[in-house]
C-alpha cells in the first residue's frame, strides 16, 4: 500500500533531477565553449603579439649597441648586439612557427629578410669605421643602417598589430559567444523550471486534495458532527484510507448515541444529588458564566436557575466580595498547581432578617488538570452564628463578673503578703503565693477572654492606618532583648530594604509579634544553640512577615488546629506551658480583622515559623 505514495514521490523527484541535470550539461557545454574560444586568442595571437614586442625591444637594444660603439669604438658593444641578436632570431622563429592569421605569413617573411639586411649593414657600418674612420660611419649609419632598422623595427609592430586585432576580433567572437550562452542557459533553466513546477503542482495537488478534504472531515469529527463520509475512486493508501475513515465514523456516531444515553442519565443522577444538597451550590466557567444552581442557592439569591444560566455571575447573586474570591482563586489555579480554597462569611438581608452564611470557593478542572471552572458552596451558618454570639456573649458577661472579684483578690493577697494584717508564717507565705500565682493566671484569662470577644464582635477599635513594618518590628523586639540575653538565645530581625508602607494598627500588630516571639521563647533551646529570626518582605501586593525558631517543633496533630481556642502545645519536657491556650486565637483574630492570614510551617525538632500578611498601604 505504501508503495503507490512512494512512487509518485520518486517519481517526482526523478523528473526533477533530469531536469537539473539537463539544465547543468546545457550549461556546462556553453561553459566549455566560452573556454575553447578564450583558449584560441591565447594559443593563436598571444605568443605572437609577445615575439613582436620581443623583437622591437631586442631591435632598439642592438641599435643603443652599434651607436656606443660608434662614439666609443669599444668591442664590448658588439657582445650586447650578438646577445639581442639571439634573442631577435629566437623570438622570430616562434613567430614563423605560430602563424595563424592570413597575411602574418608574409610580413614574417619581411621581418626576417629586413633583419639580414639590417645585419649586413651593421656588418658593413664595422668595417668602415675601422677603415674609414667614424666620420664615415656615422654617414654610413644614418644613411644605410637606420634605414634598415626602422625597417625591421616597423615590420615587427607591423605583426604585433595584425595578432593584437586579430585578437580583438576573437574577444568579440568569444563576448557573444558568452552572451548566447548566457541567454540559451537562462532561457533553458526558466523552461525547466517552468515544466518542473507545473508538474510539481499537478503531482502535489493529485496527492494533497483529497488529504485536505480528510482533514476537513476530521475537524468536524473533532467538532462532534460523525455524520462525515469521503469518497475517493482509485486503490491507493489514500483510498484505503478514506475507507476507513468511513467505518470510523460510523463506528464513532454509534458511540456517540450510546455516550448520550449515559451522559445523560449520570446527568440527571448529578442533578439529583446536587439538588438534594441543602447548602447552595453555584457553577461558573472560566468566562465566569453561571452553569448550575441548586434549589438551594435559588432560594438564597431569589433566582431561579432557568434566568441564571449563562449569565455572568454578579449578574444573579450581585455580591462582589464572593466574585472577588472567585477571581482570586481562579488566578491562583491558573498560575501554580495547587488547589486554592477560599472562605468567606457574609450576610444577607432576607424577609426582614439577615441570614448569615459560609461561602467556600473552590476550582474544578477536567481529567488533564485543565482549569475549566469554579464551585461556590453557600453553606447557611446562622445558627452557629447566633450560638457563637450567644457564647461571646455569655463569656463576656462571665468575664466582667470575674474581673471584680478577682480584683479583690488580688488586693486581699497582695495585702497578706505584704503583711499588713499580720506576719505570715512560711508555710501560710507560700500557700497566699500560690493562691496570687492562680489569681494571675484567672485575670490573664480572663483579659484574654475579653479581648477575644471584642474582637469576635467587631467591638473593639482598630486603628488601621499606614505603618512602618520596621518599627513595629523593633518595638516588638525591644521587649524581649533582656529575656534573650538572658536564656542566651539569638533574637535578630531583617526587614527588606525599601519596603512600603502597610495597613495595620500599631499596637495590634506589636501584641501578635510579642505574642509569637514569646511562644518561641518557650520552645526554643537555651543551652547557646537557640535562634528567632524575624523577616518581612514584599510579595506581589502583600508583605510577608514571619517569625522562625529552631525548637522542638509543633507535633503534626496540633497544626491545624493550634489557632482554636484553649489550644496549648506542651513544653519541651511535655508538660502544659501555662499560658491561656487564647494568644494565637486572638493573634488569627487580629490579622483577620487586617484582611491578611495566618498560618504555620513545622518540622519536629527542626523548629517552627509562623507567618501572617497585611495589606500595603495605597499611596
Amino acid at each position: 500500500m505504501k508503495r503507490s505514495i512512494k512512487s509518485k514521490i520518486l517519481l517526482l523527484f526523478l523528473v526533477v533531477l533530469v531536469i537539473f541535470a539537463l539544465t547543468s550539461l546545457w550549461s556546462s557545454k556553453n561553459f566549455f565553449t566560452l573556454s575553447n574560444s578564450i583558449d584560441d586568442i591565447m594559443r593563436a595571437n598571444y605568443k605572437s603579439v609577445v615575439a613582436a614586442q620581443n623583437m622591437v625591444v631586442a631591435l632598439e637594444r642592438q641599435d643603443s649597441a652599434i651607436l656606443s660603439y660608434m662614439f666609443t669604438n669599444e668591442n664590448e658593444t658588439f657582445i650586447h648586439f650578438k646577445e639581442n641578436e639571439v634573442k631577435f632570431l629566437r623570438d622570430l622563429a616562434i613567430a614563423e612557427g605560430n602563424i595563424t592569421e592570413r597575411g602574418e605569413k608574409e610580413v614574417v617573411e619581411e621581418i626576417h629578410d629586413a633583419y639580414v639586411i639590417f645585419l649586413e649593414k651593421v656588418r658593413l657600418l664595422s668595417n668602415i669605421q675601422s677603415n674609414e674612420g667614424q666620420e664615415a660611419a656615422k654617414n654610413f649609419y644614418f644613411n644605410n643602417v637606420f634605414p634598415a632598422f626602422e625597417r625591421a623595427k616597423e615590420l615587427s609592430r607591423n605583426l604585433q598589430l595584425l595578432n593584437q586585432e586579430a585578437m580583438l576580433r576573437l574577444k568579440d567572437q568569444a563576448h557573444n559567444t558568452a552572451e548566447k550562452a548566457t541567454y540559451s542557459t537562462l532561457s533553458i533553466a526558466l523552461i525547466t523550471t517552468i515544466v518542473g513546477s507545473i508538474l510539481a503542482w499537478v503531482s502535489i495537488h493529485k496527492t494533497i486534495q483529497p488529504i485536505q478534504e480528510l482533514i476537513e472531515k476530521v475537524k468536524k469529527i473533532a467538532e462532534g458532527d460523525y455524520d462525515q463520509q469521503i469518497y475517493i475512486k482509485g486503490s491507493g493508501e489514500i483510498s484505503v484510507l478514506a475507507d476507513e475513515f468511513n467505518v470510523m465514523a460510523k463506528k464513532l456516531s454509534s458511540y456517540e448515541q450510546l455516550n448520550i444515553k449515559r451522559l445523560m442519565k449520570e446527568k440527571k443522577k448529578a442533578e439529583a444529588i446536587v439538588e438534594g444538597i441543602s447548602d447552595g451550590i453555584i457553577v461558573t466557567d472560566i468566562n465566569h458564566k453561571i452553569t448550575l444552581v441548586n434549589r438551594a442557592a435559588e432560594k438564597i439569591f431569589g433566582v431561579k436557575e432557568t434566568d441564571a444560566l449563562e449569565r455572568h455571575f454578579l449578574e444573579v447573586a450581585k455580591h462582589e466580595e464572593v466574585f472577588k474570591i472567585i477571581e482570586e482563586v481562579e488566578n491562583v489555579q491558573k498560575n501554580t498547581d495547587k488547589k486554592p480554597l477560599r472562605e468567606v462569611a457574609i450576610s444577607l438581608r432576607q424577609n426582614e432578617k439577615y441570614k448569615h452564611y459560609r461561602i467556600q470557593v473552590l476550582p474544578i478542572g477536567d481529567k488533564f488538570k485543565e482549569f475549566i471552572g469554579v464551585v461556590t458552596l453557600i453553606q447557611d451558618i446562622t445558627k452557629l452564628k447566633e450560638i457563637d454570639e450567644m457564647k461571646s456573649d455569655f463569656i463576656s458577661t462571665v468575664s466582667h463578673e470575674f474581673r471584680t472579684p478577682l480584683t479583690s483578690m488580688s488586693m486581699g493577697t497582695g495585702l497578706l503578703l505584704e503583711g499588713i494584717p499580720g506576719p505570715l508564717t512560711e508555710n501560710q507565705k507560700e500557700l497566699v503565693e500560690a493562691m496570687k500565682e492562680d489569681q494571675e493566671r484567672l485575670k490573664n484569662l480572663v483579659n484574654d477572654l475579653l479581648d477575644l470577644s471584642r474582637i469576635e464582635s467587631g467591638k473593639i477599635e482598630m486603628n488601621i492606618r499606614g505603618n512602618e513594618l520596621k518599627k513595629i518590628v523593633e518595638e516588638s523586639v525591644k521587649a524581649f532583648e533582656h529575656q534573650a540575653k538572658d536564656k542566651n538565645i539569638e533574637l535578630s530581625y531583617c526587614i527588606e530594604e525599601n519596603l512600603p508602607l502597610v495597613r495595620a494598627d500599631f499596637n495590634k500588630v506589636s501584641w501578635i509579634l510579642i505574642n509569637l516571639i514569646g511562644n518561641a521563647m518557650r520552645y526554643t533551646p537555651r543551652d547557646g544553640s537557640g535562634k528567632i529570626q524575624i523577616e518581612g518582605k514584599r510579595t506581589g501586593s502583600i508583605v510577608l512577615v514571619s517569625v522562625s525558631d529552631n525548637g522542638i517543633g509543633i507535633p503534626q496533630e496540633y497544626r491545624k488546629k493550634i489557632f482554636e481556642k484553649f489550644v496549648q502545645v506542651k513544653d519541651r519536657e511535655g508538660n502544659p506551658t501555662g499560658g491561656t491556650g487564647l494568644g494565637l486565637a486572638i493573634c488569627k483574630e487580629i490579622i483577620e480583622a487586617h484582611g491578611g492570614q495566618i498560618w504555620v510551617k513545622s518540622k519536629l525538632g527542626k523548629g517552627s515559623s509562623f507567618y501572617f500578611t497585611l495589606a500595603i498601604e495605597k499611596s
